[in-house]
């Protein structure tokens, strides 16, 4: 599956780098409240970071205050071992650790006398070719919309992951963009970063417009997967099913370690 995948609203707090999205659609009984763990460690300087929240009852409309208390590390299987320190309410952040491609990381948080583990390799770089805009169709209005497209070449001696994070004014677009490269392998690829007719946030000429292009391992392409179907749902009014998540010992999210690239252009 080579199509990129696409959703407007999200199950989990996805933060990160990024402004945070407070929405979390997880049916539980009000008593069972879960936390939510969500990592990374990356190639670039501030990668290394991990958000601790908790989950809410389906009906609650409110904020969702990040969790402190948490003993966080970060290990590699040359043995070392980093702590993270809390740099704000709920997140846990090592500025000055970069991630090796090929590296196998796991993340241990202890919080409340349970325990918490994830494992991620973080995969081989795949270079960035080209970022460009282009004209593709129109929206609901019968407007001429723009997709930001994505150029690389896939390496022909690896099953590759891709996740995209597009960025219009400084603004995060909620759609979630992954890639595998099943019917890709080996080969040139221009990637559309689609989005929804409906999007209300359409790209115009003058905008600046940011891509990260993550290079993911297995275990993070199924979340984000998982995560996009689940927002989709079938149409029915039950909440959606809870990703597909790497993190062992009852926590919800998920620990990815992968490479980072990002260009920006300004749309002629």
């Amino acid at each position: 599956m080579s199509t990129i995948k696409h959703t407007t609203t999200l199950l989990l707090l996805t933060s990160f780098l990024y402004s945070c999205e407070k929405v979390i659609d997880v049916e539980l009984d009000p008593a069972d409240q879960q936390y939510v763990i969500e990592g990374q460690i990356t190639n670039q300087e501030k990668g290394a970071l991990v958000v601790i929240s908790q989950t809410t009852d389906f009906e609650n409309t409110g904020t969702y205050p990040g969790i402190s208390g948490a003993i966080v590390t970060i290990s590699d299987t040359e043995g070392n071992v980093f702590p993270l320190a809390e740099t704000q309410q709920g997140f846990y952040q090592d500025t000055l650790l970069l991630g090796k491609p090929g590296m196998t990381y796991h993340l241990h948080v202890k919080l409340n006398g349970n325990e918490y583990t994830a494992t991620s390799v973080m995969p081989y770089r795949v270079k960035m070719d080209s970022l460009f805009v282009k004209k593709d169709g129109s929206n609901l209005s019968n407007k001429e919309r723009y997709l930001a497209h994505v150029g690389y070449t896939d390496p022909s001696n690896a099953v590759n992951f891709y996740r995209f994070v597009q960025f219009k004014n400084g603004v995060k677009e909620k759609t979630i963009f992954i890639r595998n490269d099943e019917r890709t392998n080996g080969n040139e690829v221009t990637a559309p970063l689609r989005y929804p007719a409906d999007d209300d946030n359409d790209i115009l000429t003058g905008d600046k417009i940011r891509v990260e292009m993550q290079c993911i391992d297995h275990a993070a392409y199924q979340y984000w997967y998982s995560l996009d179907r689940g927002a989709l749902g079938d149409g029915s009014a039950a909440s959606p099913a809870n990703p597909v998540s790497n993190m062992q010992g009852g926590a919800l999210g998920y620990f990815s370690a992968h490479t980072s690239e990002t260009r920006e252009i300004t749309v002629p």
